[in-house]
């Protein structure tokens, strides 16, 4: 299965043959974003998601006021998920669950300790996504802020970060699943299945928002032909 790499993507495997030859040293702050977008003939939105993809791969620190800073290979993450490894259904299936083992509960403990204004951004966001009629770049991206969204309405800073650094790595299968189906028909399911998750989690049912999710990762899965074990994904109610 293999899948063209989106913009954001490609400038991030750029600056990280940067680091790995040594051009960009441990240690080192990376330029602004201005001057990135600037080198690299991309905006600094594009920037800003290649930056944050390399922070998620846990190569980089940024923190306010200080910059994007490369960090030492004994300092980085271990655990990484290799764009390569998900040509392979199989680590594909396996990503899947992961992925659902996390945004299951985090659906169901969104339902519980989200407020107001975590509601407001999940509905704005669903607006975003019924505003296109094709699903586009546009769109993906609005895919990956609802579930950033509901992360973050755990209140918990370790599950926004783990479930953030996984949607980077799914991007590219919404891509692939983006040019299977029609674009106003795949918008049209991916806004139902979203919107059914937010009702479950804005009348605080946390056990529907667990099988909305469920639901949602299991429909994804079957748009791309991957075969999910029932044990993790059949819906409970």
């Amino acid at each position: 299965m293999d899948r063209p790499a989106g913009l954001p993507d490609r400038i991030a495997d750029r600056l990280l043959a940067q680091i790995e030859s040594g051009e960009i040293a441990e240690g080192e702050v990376l330029p602004t974003e201005s001057a990135l977008a600037q080198s690299f003939g991309v905006s600094r939105n594009v920037v800003r998601e290649a930056i944050a993809r390399l922070r998620y791969d846990g190569i980089l620190d940024s923190r306010q006021g200080r910059g994007a800073t490369v960090l030492p290979r004994d300092a980085r993450l271990t655990f990484r998920i290799d764009d390569s490894g998900l040509a392979d259904e199989a680590a594909l299936a396996d990503l899947f669950e992961l992925r659902g083992v996390l945004e299951i509960e985090i659906a169901g403990i969104a339902a519980l300790r989200h407020g107001e204004g975590d509601l407001a951004e999940l509905r704005g966001v669903l607006a975003d996504l019924d505003a296109g009629p094709a699903f586009d770049e546009a769109s993906l991206e609005a895919d990956a802020r609802f579930h950033r969204a509901l992360a973050a309405a755990t209140d918990n800073a370790y599950l926004k970060g783990i479930s953030t650094y996984i949607a980077f790595r799914l991007k590219g299968t919404s891509r692939d699943t983006a040019a299977i189906y029609r674009s106003d028909d795949l918008v049209r399911r991916t806004i139902a299945e979203h919107r059914h998750i937010l009702d479950r989690v804005a009348v605080r049912d946390p056990d529907g928002a667990r099988d909305a999710m469920r639901q949602h990762i299991r429909q994804a899965a079957d748009r791309l032909g991957v075969a999910l074990r029932e044990d993790r994904f059949s819906v409970s109610r």
